[in-house]
């Protein structure tokens, strides 16, 4: 069980995507001392999203949703393609349960969760606040700020982050996500707003 599981949209490695999230989770281990891991979808073979039970889900895909499960909070990063996010990370929120008709279980309902949203180009920053939060919002998660947006002028030629800004930005995101998640478990108001439907 992971305190803070990185969950990394990207099909690609190395990627970009994955970087910016382990910097943010990163802090959040040095700063505020919680366990972390990292679910990159590169790594996964995960099923079609088809409605099914949680139950009747194998392999890859009921390893990655028990990780999902059995964490407290999450930084979620995702490379923007066409001003959204990417495809794999939508079959991966279609095959989280929502606390109703797949599962009884719910695991971002009432969870801290920090975004992070990669791209070429500077074009796209909004796709974090205007397509990834809201899909967060429906799961009933709390939003640590508006997430962060990193793209190509930021990374070095090795794909590390070389922009100081940006990584300060994403440091403080991975921190900022404890803190919210320790006044979520803290408030009786915070942990029982869940989905409004």
């Amino acid at each position: 069980m992971s305190d803070i599981l990185g969950i990394v949209g990207s099909l690609s490695a190395p990627s970009n995507t994955r970087t910016a999230v382990e910097v943010a989770l990163d802090a959040a281990a040095a700063e505020r001392g919680v366990d972390t891991e990292v679910l990159h979808l590169a790594e996964y073979d995960l099923d079609p999203a088809d409605g099914r039970s949680l139950e009747h889900y194998t392999g890859d895909t009921a390893e990655a949703l028990k990780r999902i499960i059995d964490g407290s909070a999450y930084i979620i990063g995702t490379p923007v393609y066409r001003a959204s996010y990417a495809g794999t990370l939508k079959n991966l929120f279609d095959l989280i349960p929502r606390g109703m008709w797949q599962a009884d279980v719910a695991p971002l309902a009432n969870s801290a969760a920090g975004l992070v949203g990669t791209g070429a180009t500077p074009h796209h920053y909004l796709a974090v606040e205007k397509e990834l939060a809201p899909v967060l919002s429906f799961f009933g998660a709390h939003l640590a700020g508006s997430g962060t947006y990193v793209h190509g002028d930021h990374y070095g030629d090795d794909r590390t982050l070389t922009d100081d800004t940006v990584r300060e930005r994403l440091r403080t995101l991975g921190v900022a996500t404890v803190d919210l998640h320790r006044a979520i478990e803290d408030s009786d108001a915070l942990s029982k707003l869940g989905p409004q439907f």
